[in-house]
């Protein structure tokens, strides 16, 4: 019968404890790391989402605006009347058009669209009516979300408009269930409650001011250091031969 050597030894209490040790700082070290990676991929997400989001509202708005034949704008809302380019009815041909003194006719009815904030999304309605004036159909899609402030400039209605749309700065902080405001100026603690956020928009007089983001807590508002919201502008001209008479 063989017996154990003598001059074999485990693990003693101390080597373990080191082992263990060590162990937990690699452990520590992978989590962390894995963490600050997921933190990443969110931010650059979120980034993205905001870009495709601006992106989209300037081609909307910059398509609608130079097939519309007029323009209106108010309280931040603003209204194109474009011509009635398809069939209200399936097949929902192409309307063909009449030349007059120089304007093009299209078929009789109307086609109106209307762009505005709504919480925190930026909608776009379309309504189109027949030649008796009923509506044949009305939908709102919304274009983008985690919008904080929507104004509107009118250059020359005739000719051009101009828009400013600020975003949430989503990918540094998430906005909450708090509501947004915006403004000219620094807000009054008299405004929202708290959790909300507040915006300086481009109406202000002090342009190093805009895009300044405030955050409401225990009824004060509090500027948030080197924090700014995303502002996109939109600058478009009416290009429907109808609009320049």
């Amino acid at each position: 019968m063989k017996t154990p050597s003598s001059n074999q030894h485990g693990f003693t209490l101390i080597e373990c404890l080191i082992a263990i040790g060590c162990g937990s700082i690699m452990m520590a070290a992978i989590l962390t790391a894995s963490v600050a990676l997921q933190r990443t991929f969110n931010a650059v997400e979120n980034y993205s989402i905001t870009e495709a989001a601006q992106l989209r509202v300037l081609d909307y708005i910059a398509m609608d605006c130079r097939r519309a034949t007029s323009a209106s704008i108010a309280n931040n809302v603003i209204t194109l009347n474009l011509p009635v380019y398809y069939s209200s009815s399936s097949p929902y041909s192409a309307v063909t058009p009449t030349l007059s003194s120089g304007v093009l006719s299209y078929g009789s009815g109307s086609v109106t669209i209307t762009y505005q904030k709504n919480g925190t999304s930026f909608d776009r309605r379309v309504v189109i009516k027949n030649s008796s004036g009923t509506t044949t159909s009305d939908s709102t899609i919304s274009i983008a979300t985690n919008v904080a402030s929507f104004v509107v400039n009118d250059i020359d209605l005739t000719t051009s408009l101009s828009c400013s749309i600020f975003f949430f700065p989503t990918f540094i902080r998430m906005p909450g269930a708090g509501t947004w405001n915006n403004g000219a100026a620094a807000p009054s603690n008299a405004v929202g409650a708290d959790g909300d956020f507040y915006v300086i928009d481009t109406t202000a007089t002090d342009p190093t001011t805009v895009g300044n983001v405030y955050a409401k807590k225990d009824g004060a508002y509090t500027l948030l250091s080197n924090i700014k919201a995303t502002v996109v502008y939109c600058n478009t001209f009416l290009r429907n031969a109808n609009c320049r008479q």
